[in-house]
């Protein structure tokens, strides 16, 4: 896949058992592509909003992780070497290193986005496998 240049970082949502509170872990994704444009609309004034889409190639390096499905991700009791793709996911342009991020802090450090909807396309009869990741 062309332009796969970039370091990504997805932020997943983990809920810890004991507190019953989201606990956020980190996967550094490094071969993705990174675009962002301006949307816009229309109805009682004119609204903007930046769109960020995001593809990342199954031969992307992700840091040792393994990818997971949203519904093994939850259900899995330890995540350390998995990450997901969900609706809700924060994703941050750049390497962001840690666990227990907080998603406004992650907002206001980092050109960063929340994942609205993720297409899978992994079919091996494609040319380029890939996840397609938009948000705003």
């Amino acid at each position: 896949m062309k332009l796969c240049d970039e370091t990504i970082t997805v932020v997943n949502a983990k809920v810890d058992p004991a507190t019953r509170k989201d606990v956020y872990k980190a996967t550094v994704i490094n071969g993705a592509s990174w675009h962002c444009s301006i949307e816009s609309t229309v109805d009682a004034g004119l609204k903007a909003a930046n769109k960020f889409t995001v593809r990342i190639p199954v031969t992307a390096d992700f840091s040792g992780k393994t990818y997971a499905s949203p519904l093994d991700y939850a259900n899995a009791e330890n995540v350390d070497n998995l990450f997901t793709l969900k609706n809700g996911d924060i994703v941050v342009h750049g390497a962001v290193m840690g666990d227990n991020l907080k998603p406004a802090e992650l907002h206001q450090l980092y050109e960063s986005f929340t994942v609205l909807g993720v297409t899978e396309d992994r079919r091996p009869t494609t040319h380029a496998p890939h996840w397609k990741v938009v948000g705003t």
